[in-house]
């Protein structure tokens, strides 16, 4: 057969009927995946909290009695009210026994008897449902940790299958495990299968990400890669802005996630509607190629002539279909394991910001629910301008302007204080962060080979995933600075842009096939 690309451009039309149909397919099954990745921020809220207080009542109606928490929880320095420590009295006859002056006497204890939530705002979440507050707040962050480690463990297992047993399999395989898991973690007993439950859904959500941005950028010509790698993630925005609403209406963090989960039962029919790649069965079995390349043609009423169809070296053609490619094909040679390097590094500190920023929304001053519905359309603008940016100035200059606008909007974040302009201030990082996230997601589909690419973009996955992994503790450098996780993002995303230069340009020109095309690809 002919080079895809070849055929696209001559015969099938780079976009037509036929991708469109594959284009809404891998939009649609977007859209769980924005409430997923983003669900900790209220699965795992912790909300206002103090020591539960052994014979005293001081809460009621979900709101503390004022009076009662200052006869009885010790307060700071900086006129907080301590949540570890209560007074170490009897609170049986409180009121006649005690004045504010004795208080003190007996010293404090740790909050040996639970704690009390305000639930104005949130009617359970896992903090509140195992208590994993005080020493044991860093089980949260761990919790959302351990999701992005299911993410990153299935960028690599769903790229490598991918390229192994096909686009297809490993996408349906993906949004199964998305809907059984994440219902399953609804009516998870303990914290400990919950968080199991939340990393098979962090890997399956992964598997769809990786698996439909290589999809949709293989059944297009090169004109139109930007425009649909720009579009498929404009679902992933508008799932996190649907969520928004959805959290806002279902404060219970069990009917929630239920809520967040069930949808992707209206992905049954992909198994019957979802085609393979033809781009990838063009070095594995060219005659199921030729039937889907057929019937992209009939959708697109055009004709592909018979010599389309035609191979000019069967033999290399079947050698290339025999192979087994891994990482260690994208490190083996110099120039493809410099580039590799360089985007696993942009990867890694875009993710490491993006999701640094998105999941502790809560750092920001007023409403929790608008904040997080401001970060969500932001992104929205973030995707759009892609579609003039890298058509206008090719791949990675976007990507570099993008990047270093991030890291000077997040030093001013760090100089500001909390208030209108900071918030303000954030939120145009987050557009920026965004444009650059997907921006060299656009650009990493380009620079790696056919044959392994979602290898490539798999393990690039995993680079990013690992970032995500490690920002929530990075915020534990707050307690230390506060300005220090912001100064670091910066550093990092202004070094990622930098790098970002010096990978080749990639637009308007023909993917490259084989791991010797991509090891000659932008040399010289």
């Amino acid at each position: 057969m002919l080079p895809f690309d070849e055929i696209l451009t001559k015969y099938l039309g780079e976009f037509g009927l036929y991708q469109g149909w594959v284009l809404f397919l891998m939009c649609f099954a977007e859209i769980p995946v924005g409430f997923h990745q983003v669900a900790s921020v209220f699965l795992a809220a912790v909300p206002a909290y103090h020591c539960a207080v052994p014979g005293l009542v001081t809460s009621r109606d979900c709101q503390p009695i004022l009076q009662a928490l200052e006869m009885s929880i010790p307060w700071t320095q900086e006129k907080n009210e301590s949540r570890q420590y209560h007074y170490n009295v009897s609170y049986a006859d409180f009121w006649q026994s005690h004045t504010p002056e004795s208080l003190s006497a007996g010293g404090t204890i740790s909050c040996d008897r639970g704690w009390e939530y305000d639930c104005t705002t949130f009617t359970s979440t896992i903090v509140t449902e195992w208590d994993i507050v005080c020493s044991g707040g860093w089980l949260k962050r761990l919790t959302t940790a351990l999701y992005m480690v299911g993410v990153m463990v299935g960028a690599v297992v769903f790229g490598d299958l991918a390229d192994r047993l096909g686009r297809r399999p490993s996408y349906l395989l993906s949004l199964l495990i998305q809907c059984v898991f994440g219902v399953a973690a609804a009516f998870a007993p303990n914290l400990a299968l919950f968080v199991i439950f939340r990393f098979f859904v962090g890997a399956a959500t992964s598997g769809v990400i990786i698996v439909s941005c290589v999809m949709v950028a293989e059944f297009v010509g090169p004109s139109e890669r930007v425009k649909v790698g720009v579009f498929r993630p404009l679902f992933f925005a508008v799932g996190e802005i649907i969520f928004a609403g959805i959290a806002y209406g279902i404060r219970d963090w069990r009917m929630l996630q239920l809520a967040i989960s069930l949808p992707n039962l209206l992905f049954i029919p992909y198994f019957w509607v979802c085609p393979e790649s033809p781009r990838w069965l063009m070095s594995r079995d060219q005659q199921r190629a030729k039937e889907i390349t057929l019937s992209m043609a009939r959708m697109n009423k055009v004709e592909v002539p018979d010599e389309a169809f035609v191979s000019g070296d069967p033999e290399s053609i079947k050698e290339e279909a025999s192979r087994k490619y891994s990482i260690v094909d994208l490190l083996r040679t110099p120039n493809m394991r410099m580039r590799s390097f360089k985007c696993f590094y942009v990867w890694f500190t875009c993710s490491l910001v993006f999701y640094g920023f998105s999941l502790n929304i809560t750092d920001l001053s007023g409403n929790i629910y608008l904040n997080f519905l401001i970060s969500s359309i932001m992104e929205i603008p973030g995707y759009l301008s892609l579609l003039y940016l890298q058509e206008r100035f090719g791949r990675k200059i976007p990507v570099f302007t993008y990047l270093f606008l991030t890291g000077l909007g997040l030093i001013i974040v760090t100089v500001l204080p909390p208030g209108d302009s900071r918030v303000a201030v954030a939120m145009l990082s987050k557009l920026c962060i965004t444009g650059g996230f997907q921006g060299i997601m656009i650009y990493s589909i380009e620079l790696f080979p056919t044959v392994v690419r979602n290898t490539g973009m798999g393990s690039s996955s995993m680079a990013a995933r690992f970032g995500a992994t490690i920002s929530p503790f990075l915020w534990l450098l707050a307690d230390v600075w506060r300005p220090a996780p912001y100064l670091l993002f910066s550093i990092m995303t202004i070094l990622a842009g930098l790098l970002c230069m010096l990978l080749p340009e990639t637009k308007g020109l023909q993917l490259p096939q084989t791991l010797e095309d991509g090891e000659e690809f932008g040399r010289g």
